[in-house]
């Protein structure tokens, strides 16, 4: 049983929404750990000394923000940890994880010279008219990592004859940004994210270590140079379970 001994109600804050806190901060700070279940609901509501009315709509807002998960039948579990990936103008992965305070890291899958005209994504990188054409571009395939949580697979197409030196640069171990400022490519921005869903297939379920029937998120990226030129077209995909995409205007 969950110990409440030092909850203590304060008078004027609707009392569910303490219970939020309490139980919130219990698995912010690792007290609770990732899919332990919690007592039942009638339980809950004993240990804290409230209605079950109270405790019913406790969890159903902490399973709103993604901090527990209810399966009907079996009750109330603490969910994994979900991140929010801000979508920015300047997006970058490493100042990302920092807020995290957790090592990031994408694993190289894959880097490869390829032929533009045989691109699957080809119709749809022609229609923004930013990207030069070139015959060939660098693809770079990676895994991103917070700590040693899976979060995306991205497939990363870079343009201009200097950035097809980015895949020997990545297999040397060099970072994109890194790289692509060596190639003079010293700042880039966000020109367009699309977001999609879809139902997570093989590779999906195997990489990010996500269960069968998970929905994914599939957002595919322009960023363009300080001149507009597109540099690169990438499609990252996330575990809905473990990424959430927040946009704030402004």
């Amino acid at each position: 049983m969950i110990s409440t001994s030092k909850v203590q109600f304060v008078p004027g804050i609707t009392i569910w929404k303490q219970i939020v806190d309490d139980l919130q901060a219990r698995i912010d700070s690792g007290e609770l750990v990732e899919n332990q279940k919690l007592p039942g609901e009638a339980d809950l509501a004993k240990a804290y000394g409230v209605n079950r009315h109270t405790m019913r709509r406790a969890l159903q807002e902490l399973a709103a923000m993604g901090k527990v998960r209810i399966q009907h039948g079996r009750g109330s579990f603490v969910a994994k940890h979900v991140f929010d990936y801000e979508l920015v103008e300047r997006p970058r992965f490493s100042e990302w994880v920092k807020k995290y305070n957790k090592p990031g890291k994408n694993d190289i899958l894959e880097a490869a010279i390829l032929n533009l005209a045989e691109l699957p994504e080809l119709a749809r990188i022609q229609q923004y008219g930013v990207f030069p054409e070139y015959s060939q571009v660098a693809m770079i395939k990676t895994l991103g990592r917070v700590g040693e949580e899976p979060i995306s697979i991205a497939r990363h197409l870079f343009f201009g004859e200097a950035l097809l030196a980015l895949v020997d640069d990545l297999h040397a171990g060099r970072g994109i940004t890194e790289s692509l400022r060596q190639h003079g490519i010293q700042d880039y921005t966000r020109m367009r994210s699309t977001i999609s869903a879809a139902m997570s297939g093989p590779q999906e379920r195997e990489l990010l270590q996500v269960e069968k029937g998970e929905i994914v998120f599939v957002c595919e990226n322009v960023n363009v140079d300080t001149s507009g030129v597109g540099i690169e077209f990438s499609t990252v995909i996330y575990p809905s379970s473990r990424v959430r995409l927040v946009y704030e205007p402004g």
